[in-house]
């Protein structure tokens, strides 16, 4: 089951723009190690597998390239966080429903992830 969500590193990092920085994994196991990863990264380039999400004018999004390697400075592991949003199959593309948070993925006291429904 592919994911689409957007990242949060804490206070270093603004919010974003959910069109502009969408991405996606291959399952929600992945999305889980690409916080960790990401959080563990002491800002040096790490590739966790996300791939870009592009929206076309209809907002239809198509999972592009993967992103590679990515600098993660300055994360505020205790206040990151990568909310998730439901999405299905559109034809070659998907619907992603940005108006409705699914889950809410954030980094535990001992370095596990957890999962807040949204």
């Amino acid at each position: 089951m592919r994911v689409f969500g957007t990242w949060h590193g804490g206070s270093n990092y603004g919010l974003g723009d959910v069109f502009l920085d969408m991405e996606s994994w291959p399952s929600l196991e992945a999305a889980k190690a690409a916080l960790q990863i990401r959080a563990k990264s002491g800002g040096l380039p790490v590739d966790d597998g996300a791939h870009v999400v592009d929206f076309d004018e209809d907002g239809h999004a198509t999972v592009g390239h993967a992103q590679g390697a990515v600098s993660y400075p300055c994360v505020n592991v205790e206040a990151a966080y990568l909310d998730l949003f439901p999405a299905g199959r559109d034809g070659d593309g998907w619907t992603v429903d940005v108006g409705c948070l699914m889950a809410r993925l954030t980094l535990g006291p001992r370095g596990g992830v957890r999962v807040e429904n949204g």
